[in-house]
């Protein structure tokens, strides 16, 4: 994680500035901000959040104790003598205020670019952040795959950080002579008002279908923090739709921005004319604003053209030519962890992060439509545990109608125990193609030994992450080591 501070003090009205408090105190200079009481030292504000396992409030105490010159409450909640407080509606709005105010409201000074939507996020931000790169402008990221900066890739274990960080590496972008930003937004910090009094010039949506449903109750009000992301943009401001998506017209009727669309719609401002596709390449032609271009990139999937489509308009939009725009996506070799092939020649293995129904749907589907018909396909999957349990046996219907292997194993179980999880995946299946192995480098040693000439492996889920969360830890496991060594010592 990054050093979430600043170096220079500023003085606690001009922090408040815009903030609905009460308290009464002479103005004072501020070091630092944070919700994290182990993090505070001395001249701290502390931010009393309370999140789903936590409450900052009960960590008060200690936080004063390390340091903290202040606190940000909220109303009606414990005194605590001896310690000045700042009252407040609600902490977790007004940390993104405070925030925001801390590193000069950041996202003013630089190009922001957003992308949201359930799938196609890391992908399209990835593209888009390549293509500035590779056409001569300085550009950061921010998403599943850390905090990326022209010289720097720190992990963040977040979709979209907290407001606090968020805003310091913005600080540090543009301190570092970066002009543009392009970032994940994921639903969980629209509603954790993680991107309030973030100004956004662009943002792209990529689709909806279910997923997260252990945090939002529904599907309207997973596409109702979604929504947040368009209706909070200035009419000056540009929003990217994918016209395919059933959800997209309500977008469209309920924002003031300018509206560039795609999909394989020819309504769409940018849709596919044709396409060929393989394992590891893919051509096709795309009219853009009626104009005729032909795309060739090493990435592949029906789903990745809507993802370049969107990232060929984001581009558009910010004066890159076309002509530079093709020239970048032919260079770029593949997503990391995004059905990215990890084996050879003998032994066929493409890893991905996919882990909801459509994702699945679109991998899976893909690998049958460009396979050789006497090839096998074999899937390696878990589901992860706390997250919604209604998708599990969606996802094993999907794996069964498009595998003759699967190999049912754990991702990130957490909490829950693991045996609950795979009754819930296996009441899915209505076949016996299916074998159960719990420990999942044993899975990936089996499943390895499973592959000939004539078979696929997909191992889904983790992508490029390099652990498997148990209980409340963290524990060390990469399933690309654990691949290429298996493969080389066959």
């Amino acid at each position: 994680m990054i050093n979430q501070y600043r170096q220079a003090n500023m003085e606690i009205k001009k922090i408040l500035n815009g903030v609905d408090y009460k308290g009464k105190f002479n103005d004072f200079d501020v070091k630092n901000i944070s919700y994290d009481s182990r993090k505070v030292t001395n001249g701290t504000l502390f931010v009393a959040v309370k999140g789903k396992k936590f409450d900052g409030h009960d960590f008060i105490d200690e936080a004063v104790k390390n340091g903290a010159i202040a606190i940000v409450k909220n109303e009606n909640s414990k005194r605590n003598p001896g310690i000045i407080e700042v009252e407040v509606k609600d902490t977790r709005k007004t940390l993104s205020k405070l925030a925001n105010n801390f590193f000069n409201n950041p996202s003013s000074k630089i190009g922001t670019i957003a992308v949201t939507g359930t799938n196609g996020k890391t992908t399209t931000t990835y593209l888009i952040n390549r293509i500035f790169n590779d056409c001569g402008l300085k550009t950061g990221s921010i998403g599943t795959l850390g905090f990326i900066s022209p010289t720097n890739l720190i992990s963040t274990g977040f979709t979209t950080p907290e407001s606090l960080e968020l805003n310091n590496f913005i600080d540090k972008l543009i301190k570092s002579g970066v002009q543009h930003v392009v970032l994940e937004a994921s639903s969980h910090a629209l509603a954790l008002n993680r991107l309030d009094n973030f100004i956004i010039d662009t943002a792209i949506y990529t689709n909806l279908s279910r997923e997260h449903l252990d945090f939002h109750k529904n599907m309207n009000e997973y596409f109702s923090e979604k929504l947040k992301l368009f209706t909070s943009l200035s009419k000056n401001a540009n929003s990217i739709i994918n016209i395919d998506d059933k959800y997209s017209k309500r977008i469209i009727n309920n924002i003031k921005s300018k509206i560039i669309t795609y999909g394989f719609n020819s309504k769409a401002d940018i849709y596919p004319v044709s396409y060929q596709m393989s394992y590891s390449s893919m051509e096709f032609e795309i009219s853009l604003f009626n104009n005729l271009y032909k795309i060739n990139t090493n990435i592949t999937g029906k789903h990745n053209i809507y993802n370049i489509m969107a990232s060929i308009a984001a581009c558009i939009i910010n004066n890159i030519p076309i002509e530079l725009i093709i020239k970048s996506l032919k260079n770029i070799k593949s997503i990391p962890g995004r059905m990215e092939f990890i084996g050879n020649e003998n032994n066929k293995v493409f890893i991905d992060y996919a882990h909801t129904p459509d994702a699945y749907n679109n991998i899976l589907k893909l690998i049958n439509d460009i396979k050789a018909k006497n090839h096998k396909v074999i899937t390696l999957f878990g589901c992860g545990g706390d997250r919604d349990k209604l998708k599990r046996p969606e996802m094993a219907k999907i794996s069964e109608k498009y595998s003759d292997k699967i190999i049912v194993t754990t991702d990130n179980p957490r909490t829950e125990n693991i045996d609950k999880i795979m009754n819930d995946i296996i009441s899915g299946f209505k076949e016996k193609k299916h074998i159960i192995i719990k420990n999942r480098e044993t899975a990936l040693i089996e499943s390895i030994k499973m592959l000939n000439m004539n078979s696929i492996l997909l191992v889904l889920g983790k992508g490029r992450e390099t652990y498997q969360l148990v209980n409340q830890m963290k524990i060390d496991q990469n399933d690309i080591e654990i691949i290429k060594r298996e493969i080389n010592e066959n």
